[in-house]
């Protein structure tokens, strides 16, 4: 095994295993035999568990934003491509068997000093707002005089984010398609 793919591989069968049964609860050892890999292969690559973690987050980041961009190239209406982020979320959901956000998933497992996971994965929720903001000010607004833009983007990211911890804890996108449509009436 080449030294790339035997680093995707364990990339790819640790992402797998972080997601379906947390950080916390994945060992080194199903790594190794679930990659397929000697314990020496895994070290090259990532020398700590931690290391492997923080390749995930990173990896993670960069698959969710270009999953979504290919899921909205083709909307040009920036209303539209807004309110699509409610439904990629809910298709992701679906896909993933309502297992919730990879990255809520993690600040949730790690210790509280464990800064750089925290940036990490505010890192992606601040890109996220960011895209959020941006798709606001290309948006002609119904009722301007509602909110300012910058309090109307917080309110939609936190219904997103709302919308996806009730899909993982309830099992359904009601909440998700919920919170679009609560969007759509404050757009």
């Amino acid at each position: 095994m080449k030294e790339s793919a035997a680093r995707e591989r364990i990339l790819d069968v640790a992402s797998r295993l972080f997601y379906n049964q947390g950080y916390n609860s994945t060992g080194i050892n199903q790594i190794i035999d679930e990659a397929e890999i000697a314990r020496a292969s895994l070290y090259n690559h990532f020398p700590s568990k931690r290391d492997l973690l923080t390749a995930y987050i990173r990896q993670a980041e960069e698959i969710w934003f270009a999953e979504f961009d290919l899921f909205v190239h083709k909307i040009k209406d920036p209303k539209k491509r807004l309110l699509a982020l409610f439904d990629y979320r809910a298709e992701r959901q679906v896909k993933y068997n309502f297992g919730g956000c990879q990255f809520t998933k993690v600040s949730a497992e790690v210790s509280r000093e464990d800064l750089q996971a925290f940036e990490l994965v505010s890192h992606q929720k601040s890109r996220l707002k960011v895209y959020i903001s941006e798709m606001i000010k290309e948006i002609t607004l119904n009722k301007p005089q509602l909110m300012k833009e910058e309090m109307l983007a917080e309110a939609i990211f936190l219904m997103l984010e709302g919308a996806t911890v009730s899909a993982n804890v309830y099992k359904n996108n009601k909440a998700i398609l919920d919170a679009k449509r609560i969007t759509e009436k404050l757009l």
